[in-house]
């Protein structure tokens, strides 16, 4: 086991220059929080925060560029510039905070003097040591105990910290599969008493907490929610959800596909929405979900020897996904467990559509809807027959030739105005 005396971190230039100028004015100050417990783990840290004795109008005044963040609370971001790119750091006084009327924001905070004070209001031992060159390690509630031994565990009375704020619920479950530690025994009781709380934090954050659980190194850990009981505060329909099988890491679209794999489409759509996910990945993860259908009806043809159908199945995937989308739904099938001999056979059709520039989309048809105007269709029906044209081309790209398409298309609207072919 590590000793607290021989843990020395390598601050770097700006958080180090903070410190010093405080110091040098009579003040304390220290990095704190998960700078620290990531610097002791060897793993470098995002951000540096600082806490420190100074009030914020003495931090304003003993910095060039500050912006008041939150400075109601005790937060002010310092601000330097180094080749014309920002760099800032949040510096906050050292603080209590009042009483909590929404399990999740103090109605005040009040200043204090003491560090101890400070990180006794923090989530979980490892998020609540500080350091600076002078003191060393500032461990005051076994943050570095927990991290030998690999547990999530909260400051204090676990009550106490999951009624300040039902965030920490979540969080609980976030740094468990960050690190891949396990949540102490006590921490999880307060967990499952306290997990209706849940349903006062605001969807956005309850998002952000489940987002960094499924694209972390331990994404499968999110199982938890549902042990503890959070499931069911989480959103309507999440409690019944059945998760898919994940892979560490993965891009926020592909973890949450793999996440709701097992979902019914509309179910998933609705709990993507109340989670107030971005549309970009909404979209990008309905089309995976949606896309299992034209696999399974690339599967059917596939056993049943039907070549072309198989082949002009897979065309339809790559038009429905585009390139990059069809190579990750692949992915998204492997990870859970879909054929791999049938996987390996449409990525090399996939490879090879790609490759050798196959009409896919109707783009590459060469016809367009101003040709088909001048046939005489007219409004939707330029793009139903822009469609059908497609599905031809699919089955032989031969057909994709102005002229032949063009005969086609006129043959098809004499047919259906009820002309002579």
């Amino acid at each position: 086991m590590k000793n607290i005396k021989d843990i020395r971190i390598n601050i770097p230039k700006y958080p180090k220059l903070i410190i010093d100028t405080l110091e040098k004015n009579g003040y304390e100050a220290y990095i704190v929080g998960g700078c620290v417990r990531d610097s002791i783990l060897d793993n470098n840290p995002s951000d540096y925060d600082i806490t420190t004795n100074a009030k914020p109008n003495t931090i304003k005044e003993l910095f060039k560029r500050t912006i008041d963040t939150g400075i109601k609370h005790g937060t002010v971001t310092v601000l330097f510039y180094e080749d014309n790119k920002p760099f800032t750091y949040e510096v906050t006084t050292y603080r209590v905070d009042g009483e909590y009327d929404d399990a999740r924001h103090p109605k005040d905070v009040k200043f204090v003097s003491d560090l101890k004070e400070d990180l006794l209001r923090r989530d979980f031992t490892i998020n609540a040591m500080a350091y600076n060159d002078k003191s060393g390690l500032v461990d005051e509630f076994g943050g570095l105990v927990d991290l030998e031994k690999r547990i999530i565990r909260a400051v204090g009375d676990p009550i106490k910290r999951f009624t300040e704020d039902a965030l920490r619920l979540l969080r609980a479950v976030r740094f468990s599969a960050k690190l891949g530690f396990e949540i102490d025994n006590e921490t999880e009781d307060a967990i499952r008493k306290l997990s209706e709380n849940l349903k006062y934090v605001s969807k956005e954050r309850v998002q952000v907490e489940l987002t960094k659980t499924i694209t972390s190194a331990n994404p499968e850990y999110i199982s938890k929610v549902f042990e503890l009981g959070l499931s069911k505060y989480i959103c309507d329909g999440f409690e019944s959800i059945s998760c898919g099988r994940f892979e560490k890491y993965l891009p926020t679209h592909m973890a949450y596909a793999c996440l709701l794999y097992n979902a019914d489409v509309d179910i998933a759509n609705k709990i993507l929405k109340e989670l107030k996910l971005d549309n970009n990945n909404i979209s990008k993860i309905i089309a995976l979900l949606n896309a299992k259908n034209i696999y399974n009806t690339i599967k059917e043809f596939y056993n049943s020897k039907k070549r072309i159908d198989e082949m002009m199945a897979i065309k339809s995937l790559i038009n429905y996904l585009n390139y990059d989308l069809t190579y990750e739904f692949l992915k998204l099938l492997h990870i859970n467990g879909e054929d791999k001999v049938l996987l390996d056979r449409v990525c090399e059709f996939v490879n090879e559509y790609n490759n050798s520039k196959a009409p896919i989309f109707i783009r590459d048809l060469l016809i367009n809807g101003n040709e088909l105007m001048d046939i005489g269709f007219k409004g939707l029906e330029i793009g139903v027959t822009l469609g059908a044209l497609l599905k031809i081309v699919h089955k032989n790209r031969a057909y994709n030739d102005k002229k032949v398409l063009q005969e086609i298309a006129k043959k098809a609207y004499n047919y259906y105005k009820g002309g002579v072919i």
